[in-house]
């Protein structure tokens, strides 16, 4: 009796599992599209600008945003196929559980079919017959008939479990079949993420030979860094915010920041592994313009793709993209200090997430300036020098 109800229970839970699955699959699907018809528009607009011989940093940034995209696209497929070796995994288990179960189910059932023949088919009717008083005559027919019910409800069992089984083999062909789409449109999709990393590197070194390019750039950068300080500004108040609204409300659990950023000047490790500072802190004179520019940051040269790490303790405030800064993360340390990292071609951290020091959050990209990171150091609206914070090498 046990064991036909738990049998019923499970092919319950498999109905439920099974709409579960199908509405998570179909949420998946709707996002994949969205981002294909995204990185379509920047595709068509690329190849309008091919067309119109048009060159420009403009062209660079939806290069850029097309690669964003095509990233987490891939991103978005690397996660389905791990979740399918999963499902594909649980499947092949529950096919075994079932068939186990079917054995067990059949056995019982040839169990009562041998004592059937053994003892005939009048040895019911004389178990009743030779009782001896009306209640015990009752007692055996009702018993009789509840293990005759019990006999039933097992055949009923083994034919749904046989039922379920049919299915579960049915969707572990279907999951073997989408794994295979999905591994080789990631794979399409890697290629083209390369191809178009190729062609925008090529780009780059076209509009790197006209100076007028390096003053566009230049005032693309005055206009970022004036973008990033309302960014951070935005921040200050926000967490000013939220400090009034907890000394007002019962306590909200927030993502908590350890360590004493103020005690790691001069000791703070590097955003990046051997890295070369190109860029100093403060006013610069342009190499090709000649014009004296200013730099709120450092600029590290690295070889492209190389890991940024957290340079401390934090919580991902803010992940953005901005002219010339290209991918963005700002990062909130303790004691109203924030870290800018930017010219990044990959993001490997979500906003709100907590990150500890040394954790890769990103990776370097290529940019006007080259394969470079842009590191900036902030406490509350005043931009530090890196150079006096990060240890000596």
């Amino acid at each position: 009796m046990g064991r036909i109800w738990i049998v019923n229970l499970m092919l319950i839970l498999l109905m439920s599992s099974n709409l579960i699955s199908q509405d998570k699959i179909k949420q998946k699907r709707e996002e994949l599209n969205r981002l294909r018809r995204e990185i379509e528009i920047f595709e068509n607009k690329i190849k309008q600008a091919q067309k119109e011989e048009k060159i420009t940093l403009e062209l660079i940034d939806d290069y850029e945003k097309k690669d964003n995209l095509l990233r987490r696209l891939i991103s978005e497929l690397k996660q389905q196929v791990n979740e399918n070796d999963q499902r594909i995994k649980q499947l092949k288990e529950e096919i075994l559980n079932s068939e186990n179960e079917i054995k067990s189910l059949k056995e019982q059932y040839a169990n009562y079919v041998r004592a059937f023949y053994k003892r005939g088919r009048t040895h019911d009717l004389e178990l009743i017959l030779t009782a001896s008083s009306i209640n015990q005559m009752l007692t055996r027919t009702v018993y009789l008939k509840k293990f005759s019910e019990h006999r039933k409800r097992t055949i009923d069992s083994i034919y749904a479990m046989q039922t379920k089984l049919k299915e579960q083999k049915n969707e572990l062909e279907i999951f073997l079949s989408k794994q295979r789409e999905l591994l080789a449109e990631k794979e399409k999709e890697e290629l083209n993420l390369l191809a178009s990393i190729k062609e925008k590197r090529e780009l780059l070194e076209k509009i790197r030979k006209s100076k007028q390019n390096f003053q566009a750039q230049l005032e693309r950068r005055k206009k970022a860094v004036k973008e990033l300080e309302t960014v951070i500004a935005k921040l200050i108040e926000e967490e000013k915010l939220r400090k009034m609204k907890e000394k007002r409300e019962p306590k909200i659990e927030v993502p908590k920041v350890e360590g004493n950023f103020a005690k790691l000047r001069g000791k703070l490790p590097w955003p990046v592994d051997n890295g070369t500072i190109v860029n100093r802190f403060g006013e610069q004179v342009h190499p090709i313009l000649k014009t004296v520019t200013l730099n709120y940051g450092v600029d590290i040269a690295v070889p492209e793709n190389s890991p940024v790490k957290a340079v401390a303790d934090g919580v991902v405030s803010k992940i953005f993209w901005l002219p010339s800064f290209e991918n963005l993360i700002i990062l909130t340390h303790d004691g109203g200090f924030r870290t800018v990292y930017a010219n990044l071609s990959d993001i490997l951290v979500n906003e709100g997430e907590t990150v500890k020091a040394g954790q890769v959050i990103g990776r370097s990209g290529d940019s006007f300036e080259g394969s470079i990171v842009h590191f900036e150091i902030w406490y509350e609206r005043q931009q530090q020098n890196p150079e006096l914070w990060l240890s000596k090498k």
